[in-house]
């Protein structure tokens, strides 16, 4: 939920998700909910049995990161999960209804990134505006948490991203692995995000997993690989 990229490719797109978390949040299995007339799946928090990125059996998706712009103090309390509102707004037919109709006051901040079939869209929100921004499916795009990532590091790690995919035109193994090999998350990031002077030690996260869902004529195949090597799971919609 912390480094997420999206490139388009001939047949539709490659959308991948890097978590960054507590090992002890790592999700466990892979769960298929039934959400109306949509059949729902998702890698499962083992803590808050949310998730930070959905996709249906009708060409859509959901991708939560931590933050909007800048870091945040957090409260003790908030009115619903970022993981849970991940998973409501398929409860709602388009991306248009549910930015009408979802109140997301006492909510986190977090952005959102929301696709329905061919529309593609990022919404922050900062706790106080909800800031949307509509997306090309033709442009290559990275995203960072702000709550980890220094715009700096954003930048790094976009050019680095782009120069990978202009040079070897990748599919989603090739994809999956540039995320867990190249872009996992480091101390220096949270060292720089802080501006601390000292090197940051024991540090109770790590890129737990990536996700990956890649678009095509048939539909989606997504790949959930934890980088422990506990669970790979590959599932296809058609």
């Amino acid at each position: 939920m912390c480094t997420v990229t999206f490139v388009p490719t001939a047949s539709g797109f490659v959308f991948t998700s890097n978590r960054d978390e507590d090992p002890k949040r790592a999700a466990t299995q892979l769960v298929e909910e039934k959400r109306g007339d949509l059949l729902v799946t998702f890698p499962q928090d083992a803590a808050a049995k949310g998730t930070w990125i959905a996709f249906s059996d009708k060409d859509q998706f959901s991708c939560i990161l931590n933050g909007a712009f800048e870091p945040h103090q957090r409260r003790e309390n908030y009115s619903m999960s970022r993981g849970a509102m991940a998973l409501a707004y398929f409860d709602y037919p388009t991306i248009d209804a549910f930015m009408d109709a979802f109140n997301f006051d006492g909510i986190e901040p977090f952005t959102l990134l929301l696709y329905n079939a061919g529309d593609f869209c990022e919404l922050k929100w900062d706790e106080a505006e909800l800031h949307v921004r509509k997306l090309s499916t033709k442009d290559i795009h990275l995203w960072s948490s702000c709550t980890l990532y220094t715009q700096e590091w954003w930048l790094d790690r976009t050019l680095r991203f782009k120069e990978f995919v202009s040079r070897q035109q990748p599919d989603q193994k090739r994809i999956i692995d540039f995320h867990a090999n190249k872009l996992p998350f480091v101390p220096e990031a949270l060292q720089a995000r802080i501006d601390s002077a000292k090197p940051l030690t024991n540090i109770p996260l790590k890129t737990t997993s990536v996700s990956s869902i890649a678009q095509n004529k048939l539909g989606f195949n997504f790949y959930f690989q934890r980088t422990d090597g506990k669970l790979t799971t590959r599932k296809s919609t058609y």
